[in-house]
């Protein structure tokens, strides 16, 4: 008999309901106190809230089963999650004290233009950034001011070796430093493996990739919990929960580097 169907049923989902909104209570406050102090966007939150409200119904569709068993225990993992919402607080907070130190590199480099710690500090934060080609433009420009610096010219030198590897798709040996093509499984120098699982993950570390990842993993969890009002079968529904669980934990981790 369907879960839900007797008195029993009903006072056993009702159980599972209080029990999962319990558990995501602390979350839910936590991040929705991020949103309202605008330490994150409502894009973060909204998928967020979503996957929790989602695995709560999920849980309350399937309980009497061992599926409703497993995706209680995936609930609890991912009420964890608002520590990676809280990690994307941090680096926007980051980001707005860099982007305030990289005006003041500016300006220092306005007044002096041959001052080299304001190009190394700028340079720095580009490449923490993850913006190499800015980081080129401050080296060019010191160069251009002060003529040659050995120093300067071989942080330049390898500011273009990653712009070139990331342009061009080359793998680069972290073991012998080998430039490899792009599709490279093995180091054609010393045989270290290339293509590694979290290849596709940093595939993903972009902002249409993050897009479709949310997208998926939500489209996943609502057609997990429409099929297990129809009833159907236990493994797929299953199957797709389980799916929306990689997906939104895929998405908070990417978010939060």
């Amino acid at each position: 008999m369907h879960p839900g169907t007797t008195a029993g049923g009903a006072v056993g989902n009702m159980a599972a309901l209080m029990v999962a909104l319990l558990m995501i209570a602390y979350p839910f406050y936590r991040v929705l106190g991020m949103l309202l102090e605008r330490t994150i966007d409502g894009v973060e939150a909204t998928v967020y809230f979503g996957v929790l409200v989602g695995f709560v119904a999920g849980i309350v569709t399937t309980w009497g089963t061992a599926l409703g068993f497993v995706l209680f225990l995936m609930l609890g993992a991912l009420c964890f999650g608002y520590r990676l919402v809280e990690r994307v607080a941090e680096r926007g907070a980051m980001d707005a004290m860099d982007a305030e130190d990289l005006a003041k590199c500016d300006a220092a480099i306005q007044h002096a233009p041959a001052l080299k710690w304001p190009y190394d500090r700028a340079v720095t934060i580009c490449r923490r950034r993850d913006e190499y080609e800015r980081a080129m433009e401050y080296v060019e420009r010191y160069l251009t001011e002060v003529g040659n610096d050995t120093g300067m010219q071989k942080v330049l030198e390898r500011l273009k070796a990653v712009v070139r590897q990331r342009s061009t798709g080359v793998k680069v040996c972290p073991e012998c430093g080998t430039e490899n093509y792009a599709g490279a499984g093995t180091c054609s120098e010393c045989g270290r493996a290339l293509a590694l699982p979290t290849d596709l993950l940093a595939g993903c570390a972009t902002e249409i990739g993050l897009k479709a990842l949310s997208a998926t993993g939500i489209t996943l969890m609502v057609a997990g919990i429409v099929l297990a009002i129809l009833g159907a079968s236990t493994m797929l529904v299953g199957v797709l929960f389980a799916g929306a669980f990689s997906g939104s934990v895929a998405y908070l981790y990417l978010r939060s580097k």
